[in-house]
Formats: C-alpha cells, structure tokens, sequence
C-alpha cells in the first residue's frame, strides 16, 4: 500500500514538472501569438492564453467522463470545475501578485479596469453552476448550460481584440512559423502529458487513501494544473506585464465559470458536495470583492493585500 501511494505521488510530481516545462515554452508562443495577430496584451492574457493553459483541466475533466464514470467520474469532474478557480484565488493570484510587487519594487502597472470587472463578472457567473445541482432535471441543465457558453461569448466581446501589443527586447525570438508552430506542438505534449499523469495518479491515491473524490480533487489536482497558466503569469509578472499576467488568471476563470461548467452539466451527474458548494461561494465572494478592490484603487499594492487575505481564506477552508 505504501510503495503504491508513493508511485502515485511520484506519478503526479513527474507531471507536475511536465507542466512547468510546457508553461515555459507556450508563454513565448503565446506571445508571439498576440504580437503576430496585433491583438492587445489584454486579450492575449485573457482569452488567447488560456487556450493552451486549461487544456489540463479539461484532459482530466474529459478522463474523468469518459474512463472512470458514473458517480466517482463526476465527482472528479465536478472537483476539477470548482477546485481550479478556488486555488487560482487562493495560491494563483497571491503569487503573481508578490512577484508583481518584486519585479517593480512597489511601483507597477496599474490594473485594467477591463480585467476588474472581468473578475466581478467571474464572481457573479460562477454560482450558476449550483442551479442544475440543486434542481437535477433535464430542462433546467441545458438551459444553465446554453446560458453558460452564452455569458462567455458576452466576455469575450467585452475583452475586446485588435491593439497594438507592446513589444520588448527577448533573449528568444521566434522567426519563422514553422518555429512557432514546433513550440506549441512540444508544448502541449508535454502540457497533455503532464496531466493526464496528474489525473491518474491523483485517482489512484484517492482510491489507495479512501479520501473523497471530489475533496481530493478539489485540494490536490488544481495545485498541479494550475501550474500552466500561474507560470505564465510569473513570467509575464516578473517583466512588469501587468495585463498579461492578471489577464491570464481572470481568462482562466471565466473558462471554469463557464464553458466548462457546461460540458459538466451536460455530460455528467453533476455531483456536488457540502465542500464543492463552499469552495465556489468563496471563489465567488473572492473575485467579487478582488474586481471592485482593483478597479477602485488600480494600484496592486491595495489588490496585494486582498491576495493574502485570500491564504487565510484557502487555509480555513483546509481547516
């Protein structure tokens, strides 16, 4: 039992690392994506980024349908829909944020006042999920899920595209498309291949430790597919990329406030637990209340503190 824990423990360390490697290689791409395509940093954080980055998450919610099944497959579906957004506000955004105050020693950016309210937004969609939980017939699920695909398209009208997408000195340029398309390629390999070992050995650990599906996953699996789309966002951080960075965590969100509470609606028993309905009153609390902070003070110092609010946040519900 134990050598068996450890190989699955080691299953989900391996690809965790996977991860980290292919987060490094697409945010280059993603960026050239967004200078190739004029579109603003704003929209290539929030909307082209996230493209890439929730592939993980949406691996392990289609293995989850597809191999595992029935109740448990829901549960692991509905954990990875809930437990992302839930860590990304919890651990996500207090790192991007301190590494935001590092790079400019206090004196950053200030926050687009597009992305706050991309985070109020968030906050107001994400409990629609509940509605198909708590009234489990056919009509009210297609019709949560219609609306869900039709909020994200409302998003992405609002996010807005053309810009002109500042440019900067790199130590790695990408000259050709064939370059372009060999990194993103590699890439989401290794992005897919990360986690659909995250998945496997996250199942097998919940089965060997008799955990709850759903608690496991929410706690552990996003800690790992999280990974993409918060090293994006350090290394956009670490250069002062204030757009790009926090573009990439709300664009994350509205995914898993959206489209893929859809796929779950409809593909699933949507199974959701006493801890799932917290985790996604908090998330949504958070985010709420994180948008209105931002835009009213634009300054990430005020925004920063509110990130640390939200550890306090994550360790009670641990608690």
């Amino acid at each position: 039992m134990v050598s068996a824990s450890i190989l699955s423990v080691s299953e989900v360390i391996a690809g965790i690392l996977m991860l980290v490697v292919s987060s490094f290689i697409l945010t280059v791409s993603i960026e050239e994506i967004g200078k190739r395509g004029k579109y603003s940093e704003r929209f290539t954080g929030a909307v082209i980024s996230p493209i890439f980055t929730a592939l993980p998450e949406l691996v392990i919610i289609l293995l989850a349908l597809l191999l595992v099944g029935n109740k448990s497959g829901s549960e692991i579906a509905a954990g990875t829909i809930i437990g992302e957004p839930f860590m990304v506000s919890a651990l996500g955004f207090p790192i991007v944020a301190l590494t935001l105050l590092l790079a400019r020693k206090g004196k950053i950016e200030g926050i687009d006042p597009v992305l706050s309210k991309t985070l109020i937004y968030v906050g107001l969609v994400f409990p629609l999920m509940l509605i198909p939980f708590f009234f489990n017939f056919l009509y009210a699920k297609i019709s949560v899920a219609i609306l869900l695909v039709f909020l994200y398209v409302v998003f992405f009208r609002f996010i807005g595209g053309k810009e002109s997408f500042e440019e900067e000195a790199t130590n790695f340029k990408i000259d050709s498309l064939a370059l372009l398309a060999l990194l993103i390629v590699v890439g989401l390999g290794l992005l897919l291949g990360g986690s659909t070992a995250i998945v496997r050995g996250i199942n097998n650990l919940s089965i060997q430790t008799g955990i709850n599906q759903e608690l496991i996953t929410i706690l552990l699996v996003p800690i790992g597919t999280i990974v993409p789309e918060t090293m994006n966002a350090v290394i956009w951080a670490s250069r002062g990329k204030t757009s790009l960075a926090i573009g990439a965590m709300a664009g994350e969100e509205m995914y898993f406030a959206t489209f893929f509470p859809a796929l779950g609606i409809l593909a699933s028993q949507w199974v959701i637990t006493f801890n799932g309905i917290i985790a996604i009153l908090l998330t949504s609390s958070f985010s709420i209340v994180l948008g209105l902070v931002s835009y009213k003070f634009r300054n990430a110092v005020y925004v920063f503190i509110l990130y640390l609010a939200s550890l306090l946040i994550f360790l009670l519900f641990i608690y």
